[in-house]
């Protein structure tokens, strides 16, 4: 086989008087008339998969009384709104939803188990007013293509010599695989095939993948976790991988070569080729 990513700033529009002053929405930061909340997205870190669950961080205002957040399929929410409208769909939120603990202040939550394209709901309710916040998750469902073998080969002394895994395939992005336990039971290492980069040699012909960083459950002395990635990823440029000849590439018969750099927090260690063989049939 071949070696081979308020400044402040207030427009005070107020009237005052000895007697009264009028509040207006947004006029003075943290005082505004309406409920609010402001959704972020993060992606959820172990012990969570974040394949299939998505870490929220919402930040509401002092007019929120109540929150309530709602995860369902995303084409079920588009038929709820189409007949309920947004008002109905908020009501609807409200009283199927799970509310939120904490809205005194930011609030993190982590949204688990969603398979395919998801939308997250947020109400926030202060009496007969409601305001709402909403995104959406693609969580990844993935099909076995074979079973095989990993041989590691930079780091044996950390990995062992050789492990069983199964190669899947996304069932949303056809160019995107995984090893499911690579590394143990519950890991895996993703790559991403690149179709219109193709080579090759007495084997036959080969797809170029790409190898995200992923951290794995070795650790090295004292330096932790031990993470793996492709040498593009590691010295920063896809261009830089084929100028030099470390590439990683998948047959079309599933045989894999992985040229893949180890690394913990505090450097490089070591990288070279590894391979993914299936079993016999």
């Amino acid at each position: 086989m071949k070696k081979y990513i308020y400044s402040l700033f207030a427009v005070l529009l107020a009237t005052a008087t000895m007697t009264s002053c009028t509040e207006e929405e947004g006029s003075v930061p943290g005082n505004d008339a309406q409920p609010n909340v402001v959704m972020y997205a993060y992606t959820a870190k172990k012990p969570y998969n974040e394949d299939n669950d998505v870490t929220l961080r919402l930040a509401f205002n002092n007019k929120v009384e109540a929150a309530y957040y709602l995860a369902e399929k995303a084409s079920e929410k588009d038929a709820k709104l189409s007949s309920m409208g947004e008002e109905g769909y908020m009501d609807y939120v409200v009283s199927n939803g799970t509310k939120i603990a904490d809205v005194a202040s930011d609030a993190d939550l982590t949204v688990t188990d969603m398979y395919g394209k998801y939308a997250i709901t947020v109400v926030a309710v202060n009496g007969n007013k409601k305001a709402i916040a909403a995104t959406e998750f693609t969580g990844l469902e993935w099909e076995d293509v074979v079973t095989g073998t990993y041989y590691f080969g930079v780091r044996t002394d950390v990995t062992g010599e050789s492990s069983a895994c199964t190669m899947q395939v996304c069932t949303t992005d056809n160019t995107l695989y995984r090893l499911k336990d690579v590394f143990g039971a519950g890991t895996a290492m993703k790559f991403q095939l690149m179709p219109d980069y193709v080579g090759k040699d007495a084997d036959g012909t080969y797809t170029y993948f790409r190898i995200p960083a992923v951290e794995t459950p070795f650790t090295y002395g004292s330096h932790g976790n031990v993470s793996v990635r492709d040498i593009g990823y590691w010295q920063g440029s896809e261009a830089w991988i084929t100028a030099n000849g470390y590439e990683s590439g998948m047959y079309e018969n599933y045989n894999c070569f992985f040229c893949i750099q180890y690394f913990v927090s505090a450097g490089n260690l070591g990288y070279d080729y590894e391979f993914f063989v299936p079993d016999a049939e």
